[in-house]
């Protein structure tokens, strides 16, 4: 009886470790992009060029369900003070464009909130850009500030608005003008929770540069979000709330390895009902590259670790559309295979620091491409969930 037992626990102990191997199709040979070479680089290289750096980030392409927005101004909920100022006096955000969008820059400074105001403690990154296509797009929101001519009703903070940023020579820009400031009150019972574990949140939390994730005071990143103007001042533009970000943490400067954070949050204040609803439901895909120039074989590995989350939602997911063939994580260690048509294929290793009972959250790659030339094997890894308030995670992608 003692061996029956023992052989039905060591049996469901394999079952929980063993991988769950599917196969994935290498479907081009093309020659490698210039900007997912920039992925073999050390760490230290690309934390050298902030262009390099926004240039990854630009590969990843988030989403949501909730993209579109349905109402053009949200404003505070404070009583009725809140309504009473915005229809008598303007004070709301304003959308620039009524679809959620992406922007890619380095981080001039950063900012908290001092103190939780009714329910607003907005974590806060001012971007500039090193990339064209996101300078020009902050363009519109100046323009529109210019358009709408307010000011602050402080004077200190009054904006001539016949001076650059609000006039431009084309031929003579000057990026460290233009700013677009990135804001989010993160749900209120995780602040603690994400202040040690995924960015900079408390009051006396420190900065980038001194957080684990970052150690960098500038760094580069990515976010998606409601890109709007702040007329509760002087309509200055902003990304207000950001749902997604994302960034490399290059601390390990002689490596090659690649490591992401990346967020999901629904807007914990009570301000934008209409922007930001609950579940958060969508999908970021992030781009991988491997050096497969070795005399061994070479073997992708994936590390991902759940940092802080919520209850996921299961229905919800399904929603998006997903392809036929995903991983979950509801084993600690999973494998897939990158096969080519002329039977080339690579076992790629996928370890989670802990398993989730979950279909809420789901993985699988695509766009994989062998250049057999350049030796380099890409392709994007897609990250799809639906959850009540947030999600995080460290992803790092190694050889072994």
């Amino acid at each position: 009886m003692k061996e029956f037992l023992f052989a039905c626990f060591a049996t469901a102990i394999l079952h929980q470790t063993s991988f769950a191997q599917t196969s994935f199709q290498i479907t081009s040979f093309k020659p490698t992009s210039e900007d997912f070479k920039y992925l073999l680089l050390t760490n230290k290289q690309i934390a050298a060029n902030d262009t390099i750096n926004e240039k990854i980030l630009d590969l990843a392409e988030p989403m949501l369900l909730d993209s579109v927005l349905h109402r053009k101004k949200q404003h505070h909920h404070v009583f009725l003070v809140g309504w009473l100022i915005h229809a008598f006096g303007g004070y709301n955000w304003r959308a620039v464009d009524m679809h959620k969008q992406k922007f890619v820059g380095t981080v001039a400074h950063e900012g908290r909130s001092g103190a939780f105001e009714y329910t607003e403690y907005d974590i806060k990154y001012h971007l500039r850009f090193h990339l064209k296509k996101y300078l020009f797009k902050d363009f519109s929101a100046y323009d529109l500030q210019r358009k709408y001519h307010r000011q602050d009703i402080r004077p200190s903070h009054h904006t001539n608005y016949k001076a650059p940023p609000f006039v431009r020579d084309t031929n003579n820009i000057d990026g460290s003008i233009y700013d677009l400031g990135c804001e989010l009150t993160p749900p209120a019972a995780f602040i603690p929770q994400l202040n040690y574990i995924f960015f900079p949140t408390l009051p006396v939390g420190g900065s980038c540069k001194e957080h684990p994730n970052f150690e960098c005071k500038n760094p580069s990143m990515g976010f998606y979000g409601a890109y709007c103007l702040d007329c509760n001042h002087n309509c200055h533009p902003e990304m207000h709330p950001y749902e997604w970000t994302w960034w490399l943490n290059l601390k390990n400067q002689e490596s090659t390895e690649k490591t992401w954070l990346v967020g999901l949050f629904h807007e914990g204040s009570n301000r934008f009902p209409k922007w930001s609803k609950s579940p958060m439901t969508g999908e970021i895909s992030i781009p991988f590259a491997y050096d497969i120039n070795h005399e061994k074989p070479v073997h992708p590995k994936i590390k991902i670790e759940h940092l802080v989350f919520d209850k996921f939602e299961n229905k919800e997911l399904e929603k998006l559309g997903l392809p036929s063939i995903t991983l979950d994580a509801k084993t600690s260690e999973q494998s897939a295979e990158f096969v080519a048509d002329d039977s080339t294929s690579f076992l790629c290793k996928i370890k989670f620091n802990e398993p989730l009972l979950t279909d809420g959250l789901k993985y699988w790659f695509s766009d994989l491409n062998l250049d057999k030339e350049n030796n380099m094997l890409t392709g994007y890894f897609h990250l799809a969930i639906s959850v009540d308030q947030l999600y995080t995670t460290r992803i790092t992608f190694t050889v072994h």
